[in-house]
């Protein structure tokens, strides 16, 4: 009796539908993983294009922004009208700022999230720094910081290594925001101190 013909023939049949489900499970896998990758760039450039929006509508805004009414060279007539534009600014800048920060709520990218967020918080809290010699180019300071953050959402978009590293403008509303919060501190413990 020929027992070797159907083994030979049920061995190839076990051999070819393994074949087959591997070759099917492997591109299964491949396709999920396609799907999975195609679904993160979709939303990664969702997440750039609000981030994006939210920006440059805050760009435009800082454009607008009313020069300093505490230079020296402000006249006393200027004054009043100067400083309710000023004011008036300072207000509608926060409808810009919130956008902005929901928007980065949005990065999956601790670091860059983190950047932007406190990026805003400077912006919308310079108007009590001590800004120094820089208070005749608040707007070119905040200009170069939004300028940064979206150098920085563009950077992860294209999947960069590193985000890129901060502007000078960035670098000096960073420098006197810290400042602010080292002098906050130093009045709080003197506070306690005194009591």
């Amino acid at each position: 009796m020929d027992w070797l013909t159907p083994l030979t023939g049920f061995v190839g049949v076990v051999v070819g539908a393994a074949t087959s489900y591997a070759s099917t499970h492997q591109a299964q896998k491949q396709q999920l993983a396609d799907a999975r990758l195609a679904r993160d760039e979709a939303e990664r450039a969702a997440v750039v294009a609000a981030n994006a929006q939210a920006l440059t509508a805050l760009l435009g805004h800082i454009r607008k922004m009313p020069p300093d009414s505490s230079l020296p060279e402000v006249s006393t007539a200027e004054y009043e009208q100067l400083l309710a534009r000023e004011e008036s600014w300072w207000n509608e800048l926060l409808e810009y700022i919130e956008p902005a920060r929901v928007a980065a709520l949005e990065v999956r990218d601790e670091e860059l999230r983190t950047l932007i967020v406190d990026g805003l918080a400077w912006i919308h809290d310079c108007q009590y720094f001590n800004l120094g010699p820089y208070r005749r180019s608040r707007e070119w300071m905040l200009m170069g910081t939004v300028h940064h953050l979206i150098a920085c959402v563009f950077a992860w978009r294209r999947g960069d290594a590193a985000i890129p590293e901060p502007n000078g403008r960035y670098k000096r509303l960073k420098e006197a925001w810290e400042y602010e919060e080292e002098v906050r501190r130093i009045e709080a413990e003197e506070r306690e101190a005194a009591q």
